[in-house]
């Protein structure tokens, strides 16, 4: 059988929802059916060493000189020398890192059957402004693609809403659960010291913009002023590190823990009590499914659902941003499991049909 050759374009493979998510693509493909070629804009990042071996991992590196001409110059060489070698030479070529116009430009060049994958919800990130998502949108050039594959149903709806012509080549996919791997790595014994208190967990980039983690320190507060049985752990790394250290310290928030980012965050979701998430916007966080294979509800500001997972009443609690003090409150004096058992084996066998029929062009 010939095999098909694919193309997946990325920005790098350092810690992150959208790295986790490619790897465990990589992981589930089949190598008897697809070459399968990874272009990096920085060939380094933690999970470098995770991509499967016959993967052959290249790098388009952009020029990011301070002068304009010299860097302009330099970037304008390198595309046309990636385009005399990669020009329509790919069966389907995926944009895996939505915001990266260097990777949409490889991915558009490298095939006809090109892919563009949508992280998250645009539109909620540019505060509902059609005109900064077009923008943002119209600068990728999604029309040019020939499918466009959503992580969440919400993304998926608002920006067919913009752009009605994209509507017929648009899915819901959701990210591959590698649940095997997360049940093994959980078992990991942490060396952190117990607590008879209830642990609300959060794991995500330290970046306010979309993060919005002073929510969750303003609840921890009131939780240190009222001697509520809560503590917060919080796992990442990111801009507002430094920011949020300071008002930890600032406050005398004892009840807040800083784990750094982890490579392995599982044994601290397996550890905690409750998941924690007081974003702005999201696709659908990778987070949740690692969440529900280790069984720890959720409580989320963000409503969202995928191509099988909703989260209200199944999985956890969706709150306004007022009301999160309330529910960690009333959460505090009890523990809760989730009751539903999904069935991540078959769920993944179906996403990874319908991505081959889309990269054969058959959808």
């Amino acid at each position: 059988m010939l095999k098909k050759n694919i193309l997946i374009a990325s920005y790098n493979l350092d810690f992150g929802g959208i790295e986790t998510s490619l790897i465990n693509l990589l992981k589930s493909f089949n190598y008897d059916k697809y070459n399968v070629t990874l272009v990096l804009e920085e060939k380094k990042g933690v999970f470098l060493k995770s991509v499967p071996k016959c993967v052959n991992i290249k790098e388009y590196k952009v020029c990011t000189y301070k002068n304009i001409f010299v860097r302009k110059f330099i970037n304008l060489i390198n595309r046309i020398i990636f385009i005399i070698g990669n020009y329509n030479r790919y069966d389907a070529s995926i944009c895996y890192a939505t915001y990266s116009g260097p990777c949409g430009f490889v991915a558009r060049t490298s095939s006809k059957n090109s892919i563009l994958y949508v992280h998250s919800n645009y539109y909620q990130a540019f505060n509902k402004d059609i005109n900064k998502t077009k923008a943002f949108f119209d600068n990728l050039k999604i029309n040019k693609y020939k499918h466009v594959i959503f992580v969440s149903n919400e993304s998926k709806k608002d920006l067919c809403n913009i752009y009605p012509q994209i509507k017929n080549k648009s899915v819901t996919i959701n990210n591959l659960v590698d649940y095997k791997t997360i049940v093994e790595l959980s078992q990991k014994k942490l060396n952190i010291k117990k607590t008879r208190k209830r642990v609300f967990l959060f794991v995500g980039r330290l970046d306010e913009s979309s993060k919005r983690l002073t929510l969750l320190l303003d609840v921890a507060k009131k939780c240190n002023e009222e001697n509520i049985n809560a503590v917060f752990w919080i796992v990442g790394s990111g801009p507002d590190e430094k920011k949020y250290k300071n008002i930890v310290k600032k406050e005398k928030l004892n009840n807040v823990l800083f784990l750094g980012a982890k490579k392995n965050p599982y044994p601290y979701v397996k550890a905690c009590d409750y998941l924690v998430l007081t974003s702005r916007y999201e696709g659908f966080p990778v987070v949740y499914n690692e969440a529900i294979v280790l069984n720890k509800p959720i409580i989320t500001t963000i409503d969202v659902s995928d191509d099988c997972i909703s989260i209200p009443n199944r999985f956890g609690y969706v709150v306004s941003e007022n009301d999160i003090y309330d529910k960690i409150k009333e959460l505090s004096t009890r523990k809760e499991k989730i009751n539903e058992k999904v069935n991540f084996e078959s769920i993944n066998n179906e996403r990874i049909k319908l991505l081959e029929r889309i990269m054969e062009n058959k959808r």
